[in-house]
């Protein structure tokens, strides 16, 4: 591996972390959906029908970067020999994945070394879409799966919450939220318009609370609690 000088750094995953890549490495980007990483070499998706159509994820279209390999393949089943891969980004995946200890064995199997991005647990409490299968932790350097509700585990304070969160957004469409979500009259739409952009940015200053990041190296721990959702 070379000198921290020589590495290159990259802003990763949805909360932006600075992450240091060899220029070297073979990077594989699992999941990707419509913001791939830029270094990646590889990009897995699990369903050919998604690329380029309005079905990728979030309601937008899957995007294979110029120069990129696009390999359709399920994640528990990664058809690449073990330490395929000198570096995996995997965000915001794992939360949605039926079959998390499958998964975690394939990364683990192909990659040497990645970094693993998903929703935090305690921001899931406010900010959870019913299609996330797992609160996910890091506690004592393992990843940690608790099996997710479908309803707002707030009840009516996270409907209110996710409503306002994601005001007029695409994540609206199959959510169980208030009918002003989907567009209020003025003016209090642009007052709902500010409250979620405030939102949005509060969101990001409190990475650690609403997000959980592991970099790993050589393999990760995790461990599945309850059973399956």
């Amino acid at each position: 591996m070379r000198d921290m000088d020589d590495m290159e750094w990259y802003p990763t995953a949805n909360s932006r972390t600075p992450v240091a890549f060899d220029p070297a490495w073979r990077v594989m980007d699992v999941g990707s959906g419509h913001n791939p990483h830029p270094r990646a070499d590889v990009i897995v998706e699990r369903y050919l029908e998604d690329v380029g159509t309005p079905a990728g994820r979030s309601g937008r279209a899957v995007v294979r970067p110029a120069g990129a390999q696009l390999v359709i393949a399920d994640g528990t089943a990664l058809p690449f020999g073990d330490k395929a891969f000198d570096f995996i980004v995997c965000s915001h995946v794992a939360e949605h994945v039926e079959e998390i200890d499958g998964f975690c064995r394939e990364l683990n199997r192909v990659g040497q070394r990645g970094f693993i991005e998903t929703p935090g647990k305690w921001g899931e409490y406010l900010r959870h879409p019913r299609y996330h299968r797992w609160f996910v932790s890091l506690r004592d350097g393992a990843l940690c799966f608790d099996p997710a509700p479908v309803d707002h585990p707030l009840g009516a304070l996270g409907k209110l919450f996710y409503s306002i969160y994601f005001y007029r957004g695409r994540q609206l469409a199959s959510a169980d939220v208030y009918a002003f979500a989907h567009g209020a009259p003025r003016p209090l739409h642009y007052g709902l318009v500010i409250i979620s952009r405030l939102l949005h940015r509060a969101w990001q200053a409190l990475t650690p609370l609403t997000h959980t990041r592991l970099l790993w190296q050589g393999e990760f721990r995790w461990r599945v609690r309850g059973g399956k959702r």
